[in-house]
């Protein structure tokens, strides 16, 4: 670690000769349970474990390398992440060119490229510790198959995730009383139709998207998505390899200055089949400036009758970790419903510069019908907690939690109930 710092470091150096600002960052994020205790009908005995990794992902060190000049820049991101791989591999690796209103973008990117403006994330002054506690769904639809899965998200193409390269641009024009961004990129992750398996859920080929961010003064701003793309999900005909679409529209009007609203939702084509759509509203009240703030998120995703059979009535991990333990990872328990509701709700008050208080209460409930059982029964994930948080500076903190979740499923022999409560640490630091 610290050759590659050193390394790195004598890079920016020399470096510097040739561009205007050289910059490089450490970001370190780590959350464990220092005490976990689980139980319910679900399980043949209570069990108890003492400092374990809280979910998939839970920590990473996270190197930033950023160059910069007049006319072109230079990030690369390296990452070592405990749930992947113990060796470090690359997250960011792009290049960016000036050239007046139009910038040029082109690279790797395995965690996106958006304007987290719109999501109106609950951790906004709660110094982005992430995870189930604090944004648990981005905008989109909630079933990991969907095309319009993480919608607003400009380098990731339709059905596919993770890491993927993109080269596109951006188009800024000026308004008198606002602007307009025009973004496009074409999109695609490597795999081809031989190399991929349709059951794999990522795009196979090639894709495009698009994102038209526009600013009005005194009204707000409004985002437009659009992205096309080869799809590994199969059709109505058992085919795959089919095109799909995704499609979204999320504004952010002007109210108070107080309160940030979010608002919109998203939809998805599967070779001409409207599979799938997503509500979302997010907003974010400043009670007391700069000491009290309200802060929730409301989606609601569900699949048409013609969806069902496309995009697996299956959702991205829910919030209620506790049946979802695996060699002491808690990664949260998928839903099979078509019809997802989730509703996250944070107050946090900030005592003075160096100490915070908060608290979260959240549920995702799962409804309709499940395609393998037939049944309706509500699948409800809840979960509560309590924090502290304490800053040595603006960018280092170390928060602890009380946590309780449940998750309520339904299976072909009876109702089951499994609860956890959990002691959580999260360490941040960043410089």
């Amino acid at each position: 670690m610290k050759k590659i710092i050193s390394a790195l470091t004598l890079g920016a150096m020399i470096a510097g000769a040739a561009f205007a600002d050289v910059s490089i960052n450490l970001n370190f994020r780590q959350r464990a349970n220092l005490y976990t205790t689980t139980g319910g009908e679900g399980l043949k005995a209570t069990k108890t474990a003492l400092f374990t990794d809280a979910y998939s992902g839970s920590g990473s060190d996270n190197l930033a390398i950023s160059l910069s000049g007049d006319i072109v820049a230079f990030d690369m991101q390296l990452v070592t992440d405990a749930a992947t791989t113990t060796a470090w591999r690359s997250k960011k690796f792009a290049a960016t060119v000036f050239l007046g209103p139009v910038e040029l973008f082109g690279g790797l990117y395995a965690d996106g490229k958006l304007n987290g403006a719109y999501r109106t994330k609950t951790d906004v002054d709660a110094g982005n510790l992430e995870g189930m506690d604090f944004e648990f769904k981005k905008l989109g639809s909630a079933f990991g198959a969907s095309p319009s899965f993480f919608a607003d998200n400009l380098v990731q193409p339709v059905n596919g995730k993770g890491e993927s390269y993109a080269l596109g641009g951006t188009y800024k024009l000026g308004l008198d009383n606002g602007a307009v961004n025009f973004n496009a990129a074409y999109v695609t992750n490597g795999l081809s139709d031989e190399t991929s398996s349709p059951a794999s859920g990522s795009l196979q080929g090639h894709g495009f998207a698009f994102i038209a961010d526009g600013r009005m003064d005194g009204l707000g701003q409004a985002e437009l998505v659009f992205k096309y793309g080869q799809s590994s999900l199969k059709n109505e005909d058992g085919d795959a390899n089919v095109p799909a679409m995704a499609f979204g529209l999320y504004a952010q009007p002007s109210i108070t200055r107080a309160l940030i609203l979010t608002v919109g939702g998203a939809g998805s084509v599967v070779d001409g089949t409207f599979t799938d759509y997503s509500v979302d509203l997010r907003a974010r009240y400043q009670v007391i400036p700069k000491k009290l703030s309200v802060s929730s998120f409301h989606s609601y995703s569900a699949l048409t009758d013609d969806g069902v059979g496309i995009v697996s009535p299956k959702s991205t991990k829910g919030l209620a970790d506790a049946s979802a333990v695996t060699n002491g990872k808690c990664g949260g328990t998928q839903i099979t419903r078509n019809q997802i509701l989730s509703n996250n709700l944070m107050v946090r008050y900030n005592v003075n510069d160096t100490f915070s208080v908060y608290g979260i209460v959240a549920d995702m409930i799962g409804m309709g019908d499940s395609v393998k059982t037939k049944v309706d029964d509500a699948i409800v994930q809840l979960r509560a907690s309590a924090w502290t948080q304490f800053y040595a500076d603006k960018n280092n903190s170390v928060a602890i939690g009380l946590v309780y979740s449940s998750h309520n499923f339904t299976d072909a022999n009876d109702a089951k109930a499994v609860n956890m409560i959990a002691i959580p640490v999260i360490f941040r630091v960043k410089m």
